[in-house]
């Protein structure tokens, strides 16, 4: 049983698949309470779904890339659930603060968003996503040895950009053109 407050088709607006069409599995709560977070909804009412109900949901729509995010999904063990949907030929997609990445490891795809910058993973994920502003500690992540991509995005408002923010990151990615801007393109093209 599994406890999602949404679930919604749109266009992938971050990172590495940004563009891409994904049904969006929101689940429930989160072991964070950060002040910029732009997505109240996992702290409001939830369903309680069996994997079978939450498949007969996904199959209202063609698509077959899910993007499971919250809250944080890692708080729950949802590796049984991945496998099931991918089973079911579903391509899963996480996104995570790391809480317990170890809960996610069969999904396709995950980005990791660290909130607490003094401990940053290294393993177990296929891409970082920093959430910054201009008071953010960006020498953190310029001290990350990786391979992995490195997405720098804005710290927004709630519903619309932080044009301070934006520019303080383009500036910040041009300057280490290893980093990838990342920009919640949702905000700007007004979907949810």
């Amino acid at each position: 049983m599994y406890k999602i407050v949404d679930i919604f088709y749109s266009l992938q607006s971050e990172d590495t698949y940004v563009g891409v069409p994904s049904i969006f599995v929101r689940f429930y709560g989160c072991n964070l309470g950060c002040y910029f977070c732009d997505d109240e909804k996992h702290r409001g009412n939830f369903d309680v779904l069996t994997q079978e109900e939450l498949l007969e949901k996904l199959k209202n729509f063609t698509c077959k890339q899910v993007v499971i995010t919250g809250g944080e999904p890692t708080i729950y063990n949802l590796n049984e659930l991945i496998g099931f949907l991918q089973d079911e030929g579903y391509y899963v997609c996480v996104e995570s603060n790391g809480y317990e990445l170890g809960n996610v490891k069969k999904a396709d795809w995950i980005t990791y968003s660290p909130k607490n910058w003094d401990e940053i993973e290294s393993e177990g994920f296929s891409e970082y996503k920093f959430i910054v502003a201009t008071v953010s500690e960006v020498d953190k992540i310029l001290a990350l040895q990786s391979d992995k991509p490195i997405y720098i995005q804005p710290e927004n408002h709630f519903d619309s950009a932080n044009i301070v923010n934006v520019k303080y990151c383009i500036d910040f990615v041009k300057a280490h053109p290893h980093l990838k801007l990342s920009v919640q393109l949702h905000k700007y093209l007004g979907v949810e």
